[in-house]
């Protein structure tokens, strides 16, 4: 059974979200939240209050009384009413600009800070960046929308019932047939709510890959590939089926839809007019005043568009309280990796060595395994550097010694200490790390590298000395802006583009800039010319003194200066040793090694 297709169980599911939808609201700016539902519900009442000071100014003209004082102030009252209701108008809109603006800031930064806690596990299912992307794209409007539906339906609620008290106290069966005639209107609108948020739901994949391919058509990161490789047309291809069979679910959607309120409107009207009869043939038949006639025929209509716009309001409240569940289900994920009760407290300094025993892992959602009772440690002092073919299972190695992973079987241990037993946060302190995807920040190059260690101030000279360990410090001052130059142009026009080397420079630099025991670097010279690299092999061991390293590098011309080398081939550890241990070993290393060495000669020819 979908509760997306069930009105009744979707009304009842809509008002046990709205507490969550009210409470957002309530966080955001509880004073404007007060105010707008207050002015709303007060709007309630005018128009029957101004229904009946119509009735009563029409009896008293029907009745001779010529331009009275009663007259006149009805007039009064009455002018005094519609003013009234303006300025409760304005105020409520005015209140509800508040909390719709106030709800998207606060959202926006709920939302960023909620993501930015939980695990990159998270991040790398799809089925969970759908989700992402739902609440993303539904936080800043449904939570309002959700309360202010149904606080709309409220409003005409309270005028209804002004109404209907007045059809009943002239005919209780003209008011229970009102009442009667808006149920379809009820339905259509719940109806209709349940499979919007089906075909939402059905579509945000689709959406995704829409947009992907649009970003592909528009974004200046593959502009170059996307005209030499003439990909443009295929892309093309792709979005307008993306989004033409998005635009087909859309329409069959919208006609259902109105047909469905068409239907709903045809009854209202008829019961409408079958009432607006009755009481003409009670004026006609003396039975009723023309100041009857005019108040029962404003409560009618009242009655109609007021029952209409409550049960719309209730049907839409419906619809977003499904979108909704999104943004809540979003926020109920809480990160696996976290803190014990009682944290160790982590080493600042690290006297043994990182190592890993017996560790299996396998990535969320797949079968086979990256590791199979994987056992390597990592010794304070001794360069090491890892080594293998793609896929081997390195980049992965890192994830797990970072804790952006727990194994599912076996420990990572720092200094003998499981480190499920650190709080993670404080753990990640104590890394330097460049990872193979590192991130091109589109900030300040001063920005750039003080992301290294965001727990102090930023100190220029810090800046400056990791810069030149680097091989960045004499780009940063041909800069136009020197440390304040913007990289990329996203944001400014006098942003600079860098290379890939250069890049990978100012990413080592910001590693480097954390001063922390561990350095991991996965490929810090894939982008380096051979000068480059060779500068930054050469100071490499004075820059891991004293810490823990790990190095993780497909050229072995390099590879030979480290103290232990570490070679890994399908998860599993298959040599371990000096660079002329492994050569005598004669094994992968060896053969490795040996095929990067001939292709470099065959290049010297």
């Amino acid at each position: 059974m979908n509760i997306a297709t069930m009105p009744l169980m979707g009304a009842v599911h809509a008002f046990r979200v709205f507490p969550k939808a009210l409470a957002l609201l309530l966080e955001a700016s509880p004073k404007a939240l007060w105010i707008a539902i207050f002015s709303n519900l007060m709007r309630g009442f005018i128009p029957v209050i101004l229904g009946v000071l119509g009735k009563w100014l029409i009896d008293r003209l029907i009745a001779g009384e010529g331009f009275s004082s009663v007259v006149q102030w009805l007039l009064v009252g009455q002018l005094g009413v519609a003013v009234l209701g303006q300025v409760l108008m304005s105020l409520s809109e005015y209140q509800k600009t508040v909390v719709r603006d106030s709800l998207s800031t606060h959202l926006s930064l709920k939302v960023a800070a909620h993501a930015a806690s939980l695990d990159l596990e998270f991040f790398e299912m799809p089925g969970n960046y759908d989700a992402f992307a739902k609440a993303k794209n539904e936080m800043d409007f449904r939570p309002f929308f959700m309360a202010f539906t149904l606080i709309d339906a409220v409003e005409s609620i309270f005028t209804v019932a002004g109404f209907v008290a007045v059809v009943f106290v002239f005919q209780p069966l003209l008011g229970l047939a009102l009442l009667l005639a808006a149920l379809p209107t009820l339905f259509a609108a719940s109806k209709s709510g349940g499979e919007m948020f089906e075909l939402y739901d059905s579509m945000t994949p689709e959406g995704r890959r829409a947009s992907y391919a649009e970003e592909l058509l528009t974004n200046d990161l593959a502009a170059k590939e996307v005209r030499l490789y003439q990909l443009a047309p295929r892309l093309l291809s792709d979005l307008r089926r993306y989004l033409q069979g998005i635009l087909k679910s859309k329409l069959e959607f919208a006609a259902r839809k109105y047909i469905r309120f068409g239907a709903a409107g045809i009854l209202g009207t008829a019961a409408q007019y079958a009432a607006t009869a009755f009481v003409v043939y009670r004026v006609g038949t003396g039975a009723a005043t023309i100041g009857d006639f005019s108040l029962l025929m404003v409560a009618i209509l009242g009655v109609r568009s007021g029952l209409d716009r409550a049960f719309t309001s209730l049907g839409e409240m419906f619809e977003h309280s499904l979108f909704l569940g999104d943004l809540t289900r979003f926020l109920a994920q809480k990160p696996q990796i976290a803190a014990p009760l009682l944290p160790q407290v982590t080493p600042s300094k690290i006297a043994q060595g990182l190592k890993l025993e017996h560790v299996r892992f396998a990535y969320p959602g797949s079968e086979k395994a990256v590791f199979e009772d994987l056992n390597l440690e990592l010794r304070v002092g001794e360069t090491t550097a890892l080594v293998g073919i793609n896929g081997a299972g390195k980049t992965t190695l890192v994830k797990l010694l970072t804790r952006l992973y727990d194994p599912q079987h076996g420990a990572v241990k720092l200094d003998g200490i499981d480190v499920r037993e650190f709080n993670p946060l404080e753990y990640r302190q104590r890394f330097g790390v460049i990872l193979q995807d590192f991130t091109r920040y589109k900030l300040s190059v001063f920005d750039n590298i003080a992301f290294g260690d965001i727990s102090q101030v930023a100190n220029l000279q810090r800046l400056e000395s990791v810069a030149r360990d680097a091989g960045a410090l004499e780009l940063i001052k041909g800069l136009p802006e020197g440390w304040e130059t913007m990289l990329g142009r996203q944001f400014h026009v006098r942003g600079q583009d860098l290379s890939g080397g250069q890049w990978q420079r100012v990413a080592l630099a910001r590693a480097l800039y954390r001063d922390a025991p561990v350095l991991l670097l996965d490929e810090p010279s894939a982008a380096l010319d051979a000068e480059a690299e060779m500068e930054l092999f050469e100071r490499y061991k004075e820059l891991v003194q004293n810490k823990l390293s790990l190095l993780i590098t497909h050229r072995f011309n390099t590879v030979k200066m480290a103290d232990r080398i570490v070679v890994l081939e399908h998860g599993k550890i298959l040599e371990d040793g000096s660079h002329n241990e492994l050569m005598r070993l004669n094994g992968r290393y060896a053969e490795m090694f040996e095929a990067q060495a001939s292709g470099y000669q065959t290049q010297a020819l």
